[in-house]
């Protein structure tokens, strides 16, 4: 990497960030495949520290941020989709995290679900020594890529949380993926993935698709959330307790209220569902 291209990606963090923002790191992540970034800057009165990334293009991607005054807290609405996966669930004893990103869902965990025992999984040291030096990430990580680890274990987990991305988008798992995912849950456990730009990825249909087909084959039925008007992510789950189905948004506001009972949930979930959507389809035609 040049100095041009060094000082041309610091000034388009500025950019997106604003002029005040304080570049704390930048560097090449190998296995993630792009240069990644950690930038500290202001809202307000609020102050944030944000893991980033280039993408194909050249463009500024968010991959995770921390309140630096409330480092537990979800900043980003998608995550906060994700952590119902944990209501959907029939117990929380353990959790697989695949994805490590900025550790984000990791000491949201340690905070308001306390007894749930994480395993943590993400293949790019960097990333993980990033998590570590400036997210607070404290807990012994598996470095491995998710297939492998899948393949290798015989372990159960009551919920597995899937966060795959590099710089051009959503990891490509296929149908056989999802299988080891399923294959890997408790009885009652649940799935949940989160899925980035899926109105305008054509590759998001296709493999949420993949997903959903892995579910039918156990006669498992997904369920979508998201944001009316689409302008966030989409979180696709699979829950596998043997209830009525979770695709209402008044099933989902029950699953927020199990949430809420289980963990010591901040404002008790509040805004969580606020103008969202459920379905038990891809919500785009």
């Amino acid at each position: 990497m040049t100095d041009y291209h060094q000082e041309r990606q610091r000034s388009l963090i500025l950019d997106y960030f604003g002029s005040e923002a304080r570049i704390r790191v930048l560097r090449r992540a190998g296995i993630f495949g792009a240069m990644v970034f950690v930038v500290d800057f202001d809202r307000g009165p609020r102050h944030f520290r944000t893991l980033g990334s280039f993408g194909g293009a050249m463009g500024v991607t968010e991959q995770s941020s921390m309140d630096m005054l409330y480092p537990a807290r979800l900043v980003f609405h998608y995550e906060r989709l994700m952590s119902l996966a944990f209501g959907m669930s029939a117990r929380a004893v353990n959790a697989l995290l695949l994805g490590v990103g900025g550790a984000a869902m990791w000491r949201s965990l340690r905070a308001y679900l306390p007894d749930c025992a994480p395993t943590l999984v993400d293949s790019d040291e960097t990333i993980v020594g990033i998590a570590r030096r400036w997210f607070h990430l404290k807990q012994p990580v598996v470095i491995d890529t998710a297939q492998r680890f899948l393949a290798g274990t015989s372990a159960r987990y009551d919920v597995i949380l899937v966060d795959l991305y590099g710089p051009g988008g959503p990891a490509e798992n296929d149908e056989a993926f999802w299988a080891r995912c399923l294959d890997a849950l408790a009885p009652g456990g649940c799935l949940a993935n989160n899925w980035a730009d899926f109105t305008v990825n054509p590759k998001v249909r296709l493999l949420a698709d993949s997903l959903a087909a892995a579910a039918h084959s156990r006669g498992l039925e997904p369920v979508f959330v998201t944001r009316r008007g689409f302008r966030d992510n989409l979180v696709q789950y699979v829950p596998t307790l043997p209830q009525p189905q979770f695709d209402t948004l008044e099933a989902m506001y029950e699953v927020l209220v199990r949430l809420v009972g289980a963990g010591h949930i901040p404002d008790r979930g509040r805004g969580i569902l606020e103008n969202c959507i459920v379905t038990s389809g891809f919500p785009i035609a």
